[in-house]
């Protein structure tokens, strides 16, 4: 009897093990090991010393509409430390939105999806804003975006939604708790991000219009890849 009862944690300890050893998730683990070791060559050259001036051309958008190192390189380069929240926050919704979603894309696809996004992303907010900007946020909640209406349109299923009035160790409710959680949380950030920019709600340093980017670009592909 106990066993029948812990079987659903059981299943749900192996699933945290797989997602934490990248298993079926290589391009995932791929993005998430750039984003680190890129890390350390921002510090290293900190520790070498560059300038803000120099700094800022290799790894951010400052140079924009002229060219730069830092027009691209801005997708995996994050703030510096103390503000280690931003590369942290960053690879956390990679490694679970990212991972999620390359179990219904391609590898390529994946690292493809990412670099595209992220670049609208930092190209659109600088263009608009005029504001220099860095950070893989636009990529990864591009990956927000995506996996929840990916998964509402190619698998959702009405009837899951059943399992929420069992008991709670039973599979079938974790499953539809999940996937209404995934579905909800691209919807609700937009609407934050659109209170955020109509200063509804605190912005603080968040790149309000990056992130909204991504994460509409995110559901713009699930629906375009839905349909053809």
């Amino acid at each position: 009897m106990n066993g029948i009862k812990t079987q659903p944690w059981i299943a749900l300890v192996n699933e945290f093990r797989r997602r934490c050893t990248f298993e079926n998730r290589l391009a995932t683990q791929a993005l998430v090991l750039i984003i680190l070791l890129w890390y350390g060559v921002q510090i290293g050259v900190i520790l070498l010393g560059w300038s803000v001036e120099q700094f800022q051309w290799a790894f951010t958008t400052e140079s924009f509409p002229e060219f730069s190192p830092g027009l691209f390189l801005a997708i995996i380069s994050h703030d510096l430390p103390a503000n280690v929240t931003h590369i942290l926050g960053n690879v956390a919704f990679i490694w679970l939105f990212a991972g999620e979603s390359e179990q219904h894309m391609r590898r390529v696809e994946v690292i493809g999806f990412f670099v595209t996004t992220a670049l609208a992303s930092v190209t659109i907010s600088t263009a608009l804003t005029g504001n220099s900007t860095l950070g893989a946020s636009g990529g990864a909640l591009a990956f927000v975006g995506f996996y929840g209406t990916h998964l509402y349109l190619a698998h959702w299923d009405p009837e899951e939604l059943e399992a929420m009035d069992h008991a709670l160790r039973k599979p079938a409710k974790l499953r539809a708790c999940w996937r209404v959680t995934m579905v909800v949380i691209p919807l609700a950030f937009v609407v934050y991000s659109v209170g955020q920019y109509a200063n509804l709600v605190p912005v603080g340093q968040a790149d309000v219009i990056g992130h909204l980017v991504g994460v509409v670009l995110g559901i713009g592909y699930a629906v375009a890849r839905t349909v053809r």
